[in-house]
């Protein structure tokens, strides 16, 4: 593409202001690929928006990894000299142990225990690997292990609504201990629990059924209990599968990462973006389109002019790129004036998030996260689709017969 190709496709694009039709036309093509790009972008941003959000949650309560063991405990003693020395994309680990009991308020003497389950945990270590310190909600200026000195818990905020419960209240655990099942005669021990903490983590399943103590205490309620759970902290450059893989060859333990918990979630929102991002992008296709309408006309309206530059000399790849040049303008200005909009209407939505949303979703607020690689796949697909529009009228330029047009249109 020479010089003289940019200036007589810029004559043209600012001739467009004097001749309606065509100048209705290339606003139309404009404005076409701008909501499109607008839309695409926006769409995808909070789609994108829904699954980061969702991940950070649900990973903020679990691991990255979890390290399980569903028949004998866990020997902590000598797992942590072989995951400090062999893996060294483990950052931090924690272990855990998992119980259910009955939970009973001074309130429900008579009524029926509530199911919950309660979760042992080495509150110094567990801080490394979750986010359950940042959760708590009350009280806020406590150390996170002073919340668990002696027979203390931590309970979620639901659990602690729909009961009444609140800091220093003391609740009756019921719980049965192996030895004593006789036959078909269950005996419940009982255990009085003083609620030092309330946490919110937004799930519901977390925030009515689950409570946290320390793993002293939880030995104390089922002393032939031992550790089946240890929680894995990653670096961000680990490749988590193959990690898997190499823990479970070298442990013979269950490994699983936190998504494994929740795979039909994972997978929806996967496929909700996937599918938003391609229906979308049909109608930016369809908006496209409207280029080829218009380049039909100017290529039609400049027949003269083309058959007046062919016989001057000018070859037809130069006069093809006048019109490529006219067509790939419009579509990268409407585009990046699109995307311009949709990062500006992302950062009003992050920034004041006035869309709320009902309790089903793991947000209140519509969640934005604009990435600049959602930014360059609606680029690069506006591109592609528009050069793709701009080819198919280009090639008429070769069907005009320079005689017939200089005889009886010139």
């Amino acid at each position: 593409m020479n010089t003289t190709a940019f200036f007589l496709a810029q004559r043209i694009l600012l001739g467009h202001v004097y001749q309606k039709n065509i100048s209705t036309m290339t606003i139309i093509c404009f404005m076409g690929i701008f909501i499109g790009s607008f839309s695409l972008a926006l769409i995808t941003a909070i789609m994108n928006g829904f699954e980061v959000v969702t991940h950070e949650k649900l990973q903020g309560i679990h691991a990255h990894l979890i390290i399980q063991s569903y028949n004998n405990g866990i020997n902590i003693d000598a797992l942590t000299p072989v995951l400090h020395q062999e893996f060294p994309e483990i950052i931090a680990f924690s272990p855990m142990t998992t119980h259910h009991v009955l939970v009973r308020t001074n309130d429900q003497s008579e009524d029926i225990p509530m199911v919950a389950m309660i979760k042992g945990i080495d509150p110094i270590k567990e801080k490394y690997t979750s986010s359950l310190t940042k959760k708590i909600i009350y009280p806020i200026t406590t150390e996170f292990s002073h919340l668990f000195n002696s027979n203390q818990i931590i309970i979620g905020k639901k659990l602690a609504h729909n009961n009444e419960i609140t800091i220093g209240d003391t609740i009756e655990l019921l719980f049965i201990r192996d030895e004593h099942i006789h036959n078909k005669k269950i005996i419940l021990d009982s255990q009085p629990a003083i609620v030092s903490g309330i946490f919110d983590t937004g799930i519901d399943e977390f925030d009515t059924s689950v409570m946290y103590c320390s793993l002293t205490f939880l030995d104390q309620l089922f002393p032939n209990s031992s550790i089946d759970q240890i929680n894995v902290t990653i670096t961000a450059q680990s490749n988590e599968n193959v990690l898997i893989q190499k823990l479970q060859q070298r442990l013979g333990l269950d490994v699983y990462s936190w998504k494994d918990l929740y795979p039909s979630l994972v997978a929806t929102l996967k496929l909700e973006k996937y599918v938003s991002f391609f229906i979308i992008a049909l109608i930016l296709l369809v908006a496209s389109m409207n280029i080829i309408s218009l380049l039909f006309m100017q290529i039609t309206q400049k027949r003269p002019d083309i058959a007046l530059l062919k016989s001057m000399g000018m070859s037809h790849h130069a006069i093809s790129s006048i019109f490529f040049i006219i067509g790939m303008t419009i579509s990268c200005v409407a585009s990046l004036c699109g995307l311009m909009a949709a990062y500006i209407a992302s950062l009003i939505l992050k920034r004041y998030p006035f869309i709320s949303l009902p309790d089903t979703y793991y947000v209140t607020e519509l969640p934005v996260a604009m990435t600049g690689e959602i930014l360059c796949a609606v680029f690069c697909i506006v591109i592609i689709f528009s050069f793709f529009a701009t080819w198919l009228p280009i090639r008429r330029i070769a069907a005009i017969n320079i005689s017939q047009v200089l005889r009886f249109e010139g």
